[in-house]
Parts: C-alpha cells; sequence; structure tokens
C-alpha cells in the first residue's frame, strides 16, 4: 500500500511539472500584444516587448514558480534581478514577499473569452439604450459641416463606437465611474495590458476595437478607428491613400464634447447597476490577486463596448466600414 501512494504521488508531481512546462511552451508559442490607454506624453518608459517580459509576466500570470521561468528563459539570477527591478520600477510588477506578482491586465485566450460570454447581457442592454439615443445623435450630426458632405450612416461606426463608448468616452467613465486618474507608473499615467491574440483570426485580439494616432502636429490630429491594425492588413499606416473623414475645429466641439453626453448618464447608470457583477467576475477570474479593481474593469469594458458595437453593427444601426477601419482627420 505504502509503494502504491508512493508512485501516485510520483506521478502526480510528475503531471504537475509536465503541465506548467506544457504552459510555457505555449506561452512562448503564443502571440501577445501589448495595449495601452494613455494620453499626450504618458506613454510607458519601458517596452515589455523586447527581453521576453511580456512573455515573463505571462507566466507569472500563470502563476508558475520563478526557477521554472528563469530554466526556460535560460536567465541567470542577475537577469532576473535586472528584469523584475525595472518592471517594478515601471510599476508592472511587485514583489510581495520573494513572490512576483504582475500589476497590469493580462488577458490570455481563456480568460478574454470567458469576459466575452460575460459581457453579453451588459453588451446588449447598452446597445439597446444607445438605439433610442439614435435621433439626438443624428440631430448634433445634422449641425455638423461634415454632414453636408457624409451621411449619418457613413459615420455611425465612428460616432457610436469611437465617440460615445470608446475614446469620446473613457475619461469620462475614468471620472464618473471608477472615480481616481490613470495609476501613476514611474512618472506617466497609464493603463496597460497585455492580450492574446487568436492567430486564426484576421482582427487584433479578441476583436478589440481601438484608436491608433498617425500624425499629430499643430492643430491636426490624423488618426484610425477599429480592429484590424495588424501586420496582415498590409498598409494600414498608410492614411495618406486613404477615405480620410474630416472633422473642424467646429464639428471637434461637438464630436468629442457634446456627442458622448447624449449617452453617458445612460451609460453610467448601467454600470453602476452591473458594478457588483464586475467585482464578483473580478474575484472568480482571480484578478483581485495581482491588479486594482479599475485596471481591472477598464480592459474588460473595452470587451463589453466591442461586443455591443457588434450588435448594432448585426442589427444595421452601425455601418462598419469594409476594411474594419476608419480614419479621421479632426482640427482642434
Amino acid at each position: 500500500m505504502k509503494l502504491l501512494k508512493f508512485i501516485l504521488l510520483v506521478l502526480i508531481l510528475g503531471s504537475c511539472s509536465t503541465n506548467k512546462e506544457r504552459i510555457l511552451k505555449n506561452i512562448t508559442n503564443s502571440t501577445f500584444e501589448t495595449k495601452r490607454i494613455s494620453k499626450g506624453n504618458n506613454s510607458p518608459n519601458i517596452d515589455i516587448s523586447k527581453d521576453s517580459l511580456d512573455l515573463f509576466l505571462a507566466a507569472l500570470h500563470y502563476k508558475i514558480p520563478l526557477k521554472e521561468i528563469e530554466k526556460h528563459f535560460n536567465w541567470d539570477s542577475s537577469t532576473t534581478k535586472k528584469n523584475t527591478d525595472v518592471l517594478i520600477k515601471n510599476g508592472l510588477l511587485k514583489d510581495n514577499n520573494n513572490v512576483f506578482i504582475p500589476t497590469m491586465g493580462i488577458f490570455p485566450l481563456e480568460k478574454g473569452n470567458t469576459l466575452i460570454e460575460k459581457s453579453q447581457n451588459i453588451a446588449n442592454e447598452i446597445a439597446d439604450s444607445i438605439k433610442v439615443k439614435i435621433s439626438e445623435i443624428q440631430q448634433i450630426h445634422s449641425q455638423m459641416d461634415i454632414s453636408k458632405k457624409r451621411t449619418f450612416n457613413d459615420l455611425s461606426f465612428f460616432y457610436i463606437s469611437d465617440m460615445l463608448l470608446d475614446m469620446g468616452q473613457i475619461g469620462n467613465l475614468e471620472k464618473d465611474f471608477l472615480r481616481d486618474e490613470r495609476p501613476l507608473r514611474n512618472g506617466k499615467r497609464y493603463y496597460l495590458s497585455i492580450l492574446e491574440k487568436d492567430t486564426t483570426n484576421a482582427t487584433e485580439p479578441f476583436g478589440i476595437y481601438g484608436n491608433q494616432g498617425l500624425l499629430n502636429e499643430n492643430n491636426i490630429y490624423i488618426g484610425v478607428y477599429g480592429n484590424t491594425r495588424t501586420s496582415s492588413n498590409i498598409g494600414w499606416r498608410n492614411f495618406e491613400n486613404k477615405d480620410i473623414h474630416y472633422f473642424n475645429k467646429k464639428d471637434f466641439d461637438k464630436l468629442y464634447y457634446k456627442m458622448p453626453k447624449v449617452f453617458l448618464p445612460t451609460l453610467i447608470e448601467i454600470l453602476e447597476k452591473n458594478k457588483s457583477y464586475f467585482e464578483q467576475v473580478y474575484s472568480e477570474l482571480g484578478y483581485d490577486k495581482e491588479i486594482t479593481f479599475n485596471e481591472f474593469f477598464i480592459w474588460w469594458y473595452h470587451f463589453i463596448y466591442t461586443e455591443a458595437t457588434n450588435k448594432l453593427i448585426k442589427d444595421s444601426i452601425i455601418k462598419k466600414p469594409e476594411n474594419g477601419l476608419f480614419y479621421f482627420k479632426i482640427e482642434r
């Protein structure tokens, strides 16, 4: 009997070790992308895509022992110290009694897909609530100079997804729902995340819609909004040959300040009503052991508004650009 118990123990331990090695190998062979939310010159002072720092943080998220990670990446103690010191300095890692814990959002496929599933009811409520506000948004559009050349339908993707939910609204959510500033990291305020990409999909990780600045000089800003800013979409950064939607300064004031306020009270009401659910999922998925609720929520919100956008596209309320990208030029 004792011999049998010993054999079972060896098999269990061996299985655990193999499982961790399997995860490490999967991490190395997976595709991760770093995303951030920042404003102005609040860019990170560190590039975690270098020196396998993003993979190191992902491995720590899986709670793989440090010794196994060092062995896998062939790091000696001095390399580990150098890397952990720079991550701690930049507020992306903490040392809890010699146990390193990531302090930025890390969303592997299984957790990201779980968040998509758990987003559906709230995303549907947001989408249905936006439908009620369409006439007010159309009215603001009719007051803008761009309405003389572009229809509301042509701009609906940018108006609703980016202005009502993303870029035009994020700052309002931080102020009115999260009620706090962005995390201060080595003198810069920003949110940062690592998202795993399903390489079988042509979109960015989890299909999340986002913004990318392409030109910012004097009073002119050129950007692109969508979810196909990928290496397979060759030339997406080259805006010169794209159909750019131009908003003058008068339009910008209505676009960025007036339009988001149409939906803000309703959005805050929906989020407040579901806050206990957000906190429950935050704990269920174990993020309460790594990052603040605000850090977790701001990234989950990106999943939520993406799903709301997709529902409105499906219901023909939003017209999505054929290549998944909307190029715009703003005069500020």
